[in-house]
Protein backbone atom coordinates (compact mmCIF):
# COMPACT_ATOMS: atom_id res chain seq x y z
CA UNK A 1 0.00 0.00 0.00
CA UNK A 2 1.57 3.43 -0.88
CA UNK A 3 1.75 5.67 1.85
CA UNK A 4 0.11 9.17 1.92
CA UNK A 5 1.51 12.06 1.60
CA UNK A 6 1.75 14.39 5.15
CA UNK A 7 -0.41 17.34 4.02
CA UNK A 8 0.26 19.09 7.04
CA UNK A 9 2.33 22.40 6.32
CA UNK A 10 5.66 22.36 7.89
CA UNK A 11 6.38 25.65 9.94
CA UNK A 12 9.34 27.26 8.58
CA UNK A 13 12.43 27.52 11.26
CA UNK A 14 12.34 30.89 12.75
CA UNK A 15 16.13 32.03 12.54
CA UNK A 16 17.04 33.94 15.34
CA UNK A 17 17.47 37.59 14.17
CA UNK A 18 21.10 38.83 13.81
CA UNK A 19 22.05 41.36 16.70
CA UNK A 20 25.07 43.73 14.90
CA UNK A 21 25.15 45.40 18.74
CA UNK A 22 26.74 41.75 20.29
CA UNK A 23 29.04 41.68 17.41
CA UNK A 24 30.06 45.21 18.20
CA UNK A 25 30.99 44.34 21.67
CA UNK A 26 34.41 42.24 19.83
CA UNK A 27 34.59 45.37 18.27
CA UNK A 28 34.77 47.41 21.63
CA UNK A 29 37.43 45.02 22.98
CA UNK A 30 39.88 45.23 19.73
CA UNK A 31 39.51 49.54 20.24
CA UNK A 32 40.05 48.93 23.64
CA UNK A 33 43.46 47.29 23.26
CA UNK A 34 44.75 49.58 20.87
CA UNK A 35 44.06 47.48 17.76
CA UNK A 36 42.22 49.90 15.80
CA UNK A 37 42.62 48.25 12.24
CA UNK A 38 41.57 45.29 13.19
CA UNK A 39 38.17 46.61 14.53
CA UNK A 40 37.60 47.70 11.77
CA UNK A 41 38.09 44.90 9.97
CA UNK A 42 36.04 43.08 12.10
CA UNK A 43 32.98 45.81 11.04
CA UNK A 44 33.60 44.28 7.55
CA UNK A 45 33.47 40.94 9.10
CA UNK A 46 29.98 42.18 10.44
CA UNK A 47 28.64 43.42 7.36
CA UNK A 48 29.20 40.70 5.39
CA UNK A 49 27.69 38.24 8.49
CA UNK A 50 24.71 40.89 8.24
CA UNK A 51 23.99 40.41 3.80
CA UNK A 52 24.54 37.25 4.65
CA UNK A 53 21.72 36.63 7.12
CA UNK A 54 19.18 39.08 5.31
CA UNK A 55 20.01 38.31 1.54
CA UNK A 56 21.77 34.52 1.88
CA UNK A 57 24.22 36.41 -0.12
CA UNK A 58 27.77 35.58 1.30
CA UNK A 59 31.40 36.39 -0.19
CA UNK A 60 32.83 34.51 -2.14
CA UNK A 61 36.53 33.41 -1.72
CA UNK A 62 37.38 34.88 -4.77
CA UNK A 63 35.75 38.09 -4.34
CA UNK A 64 37.26 41.17 -3.13
CA UNK A 65 35.76 43.86 -1.06
CA UNK A 66 35.01 45.80 -3.91
CA UNK A 67 33.54 43.37 -6.12
CA UNK A 68 31.57 42.39 -2.88
CA UNK A 69 30.14 45.46 -2.99
CA UNK A 70 29.28 45.56 -6.69
CA UNK A 71 27.44 42.58 -6.17
CA UNK A 72 25.71 43.72 -3.58
CA UNK A 73 24.31 47.20 -5.43
CA UNK A 74 23.93 45.16 -8.45
CA UNK A 75 22.06 42.08 -7.47
CA UNK A 76 20.41 43.24 -3.70
CA UNK A 77 19.77 46.82 -4.91
CA UNK A 78 21.85 48.29 -2.09
CA UNK A 79 22.14 52.29 -2.53
CA UNK A 80 25.63 52.70 -3.89
CA UNK A 81 26.24 55.85 -2.02
CA UNK A 82 26.06 54.54 0.89
CA UNK A 83 27.92 50.80 -0.09
CA UNK A 84 30.52 52.49 -1.96
CA UNK A 85 31.65 54.74 0.87
CA UNK A 86 31.36 52.73 3.58
CA UNK A 87 33.78 49.93 1.39
CA UNK A 88 36.52 52.91 -0.02
CA UNK A 89 36.85 53.61 3.71
CA UNK A 90 37.53 50.25 5.00
CA UNK A 91 39.90 49.89 1.81
CA UNK A 92 41.52 52.69 2.92
CA UNK A 93 42.01 51.52 6.81
CA UNK A 94 42.98 47.91 6.22
CA UNK A 95 45.01 48.44 2.69
CA UNK A 96 46.14 52.00 3.54
CA UNK A 97 48.86 51.27 6.14
CA UNK A 98 47.76 53.90 8.37
CA UNK A 99 46.24 53.80 11.61
CA UNK A 100 42.85 54.79 11.85
CA UNK A 101 42.14 58.04 14.03
CA UNK A 102 39.35 58.46 16.15
CA UNK A 103 37.62 60.29 13.30
CA UNK A 104 37.80 57.69 10.51
CA UNK A 105 36.83 55.50 13.21
CA UNK A 106 33.76 57.22 14.07
CA UNK A 107 32.64 57.70 10.28
CA UNK A 108 32.97 53.97 9.52
CA UNK A 109 30.69 53.81 12.18
CA UNK A 110 28.50 56.35 10.84
CA UNK A 111 28.43 54.37 7.39
CA UNK A 112 27.76 51.26 8.85
CA UNK A 113 24.96 52.76 10.59
CA UNK A 114 23.33 54.02 7.56
CA UNK A 115 23.90 50.39 5.55
CA UNK A 116 22.62 49.00 8.80
CA UNK A 117 19.17 50.74 8.33
CA UNK A 118 18.77 50.49 4.90
CA UNK A 119 19.18 46.56 5.37
CA UNK A 120 17.34 45.95 8.43
CA UNK A 121 14.88 48.98 8.58
CA UNK A 122 16.35 49.25 11.88
CA UNK A 123 18.29 51.98 13.31
CA UNK A 124 21.84 50.80 14.45
CA UNK A 125 23.72 53.12 16.95
CA UNK A 126 27.05 52.64 18.96
CA UNK A 127 29.34 54.43 21.32
CA UNK A 128 32.94 53.14 22.41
Amino acid sequence: MAKKPNLRKKKKKQEPEYNAKERFENVKILVQTKRPKEAIAYIYLVYTDLIFKKHKKPREPYQTIREYAITCVNELGLNPQNTYVFIKQIEDIIYGGVEPTSKEFESTISLFSALHKEITTKSFSFSL
